[in-house]
C-alpha cells in the first residue's frame, strides 16, 4: 500500500507533466507553466527523498499538500473554462485536493 506521501509525489509529477504540455500548447503561457512545472518537480523531489523533512522550518508535507491543492483550484478553473474537459478536470481538482489533505496531515499514512 502506498504512502500519501508515495502517491503525492507521483501526483506531483504528473501535474509537472501537465503543466509543460500546456506551456507547449500556448506560448503566452509558456513561461508560468515551465516555473510551475519546476517547482512541482523539486517538491516531488524532496517528497520522495525525505517525506517528514523540513524546508526552512517548514514540513515538506504541508508544502506538497498546499501545492497539491493549489493544483485543485488551476484544474477547477481550467474545468470552468473548457467544457470538453470539464469532467476530467473536476476529477483531477478532487483527486488533488483530498490527497492535498492527506499528506499535508499524515505523510506516512496510507489510503484505506
Amino acid at each position: 500500500m502506498p504512502t500519501h506521501a508515495e502517491l503525492a509525489t507521483k501526483l506531483l509529477s504528473d501535474a509537472a507533466g501537465f503543466f509543460r504540455n500546456l506551456g507547449e500548447q500556448n506560448a503566452e503561457l509558456k513561461g508560468q507553466m515551465e516555473e510551475n512545472a519546476t517547482v512541482f518537480e523539486q517538491l516531488s523531489g524532496l517528497l520522495q527523498q525525505n517525506p517528514t523533512g523540513e524546508v526552512n522550518g517548514t514540513p515538506v508535507a504541508q508544502l506538497a499538500g498546499k501545492v497539491l491543492k493549489d493544483a485543485s483550484q488551476f484544474f477547477v478553473t481550467l474545468a470552468e473554462q473548457n467544457e470538453p474537459i470539464k469532467d476530467q478536470m473536476m476529477e483531477n481538482a478532487n483527486i488533488y485536493n483530498q490527497l492535498g489533505e492527506l499528506v499535508a496531515q499524515d505523510p506516512m499514512g496510507e489510503l484505506e
